[in-house]
């Protein structure tokens, strides 16, 4: 799949390539271009382009470096070092998971983050160990595969496709679904924990999204739906997946679509977090779980890498959907 923003094209294929893979090609790029101009010139002379502050580099600087651009905190992985496998469910309907490298990181809102809530903090470090995680949203397609059930059926605002995301179904829902999944594969699938959720979602980045920071919420056009793009234009509805730019784990939809539902109940905030990336479940188990990404009804706030919802665990709605761990 192919996908321009700004004059810029991806591609995407098995697994996902990101924009900081792309660096490297386009410096050979512009060094191309540079020395054919440079050949064609009156002043091709090595000190003209030398002259350059930063050379090729400034270009392609200036060229990536826009509004929101990531604050990324440690190494980001590279164009081939993703892992990834892909489980065939009945039908032989493809599940694609990718592996998701253990790291410490910060969660939470950094201090000052705008639009933020005290409900996400304190930021506190967490360590999480590596885990395999869905490459997109939980599909009808996968759903009815396993389930052989469409709750989606009769709703209003519901995309008709096999590759949009299985709405309206609860977090009782998707244990179910999970159960089914682990006696049909014989593999132990789960939902996430919030600590592994949030982890994965930043890739690395400190920033407020995982595309930058985007003060104007619209850089994030290119890379999620939310309502900027779909509710508000009246697309009211979960598109199919894997239509905008992954994050730099190679993770589709990780910000808007569908809420993706946790294995956590829910905690007002971090005080007492768990520190090692596990669920923070009590005993007995909460009234209500927890629920992250936000949706294509959510404005920018909603859709923050740090934002948390909060939902009873039998709550059924069209912009609520999961996506599956191990």
């Amino acid at each position: 799949m192919n996908y321009t923003h700004e004059g810029i094209e991806f591609r995407v294929q098995g697994v996902a390539k990101t924009r900081w893979a792309m660096v490297s090609r386009m410096k050979l790029a512009v060094a191309a271009l540079m020395a054919i101009t440079l050949a064609a010139s009156p002043f091709s002379h090595p000190a003209c382009f030398m002259m350059m502050p930063g050379g090729s580099d400034s270009l392609i600087k200036n060229g990536m470096e826009r509004e929101g651009e990531p604050q990324v905190a440690g190494e980001l992985p590279v164009e081939g070092e993703e892992k990834s496998e892909t489980i065939p469910l009945p039908g032989n309907i493809p599940l694609e998971m990718i592996w998701i490298p253990g790291g410490t990181f910060q969660m939470g809102r950094y201090p000052g983050e705008q639009e933020s809530h005290d409900k996400e903090e304190p930021q506190h470090a967490v360590t999480v160990g590596g885990f395999w995680l869905a490459k997109y949203e939980v599909t009808k397609a996968q759903w009815t595969a396993v389930m052989e059930t469409t709750p989606w059926s009769g709703h209003m605002h519901v995309l008709d496709h096999p590759d949009s995301p299985a709405v309206q179904v609860s977090w009782n829902d998707a244990q179910a679904f999970i159960a089914a999944l682990n006696t049909h594969t014989g593999q132990r699938f789960r939902l996430p924990s919030e600590a592994e959720w949030e982890y994965a979602c930043r890739a690395g980045t400190t920033s407020r999204f995982y595309w930058g920071d985007d003060p104007s919420c619209t850089v994030g056009n290119a890379y999620c739906w939310w309502s900027n793009n779909a509710f508000d234009v009246g697309n009211r509805y979960a598109h199919a997946a894997g239509l905008k730019i992954p994050n730099a784990f190679g993770l589709f939809d990780m910000s808007g679509n569908v809420l993706e539902w946790c294995e956590d109940d829910w905690h007002s905030n971090y005080t007492g977090a768990p520190a090692n990336g596990i669920a923070w479940v009590d005993s007995p188990r909460g009234v209500r779980r927890v629920a992250r990404g936000g949706g294509w009804h959510n404005s920018g706030i909603g859709c923050r890498s740090a934002y948390r919802y909060e939902s009873p665990p039998s709550l059924r709605d069209i912009n609520m959907g999961f996506r599956l761990c191990r």
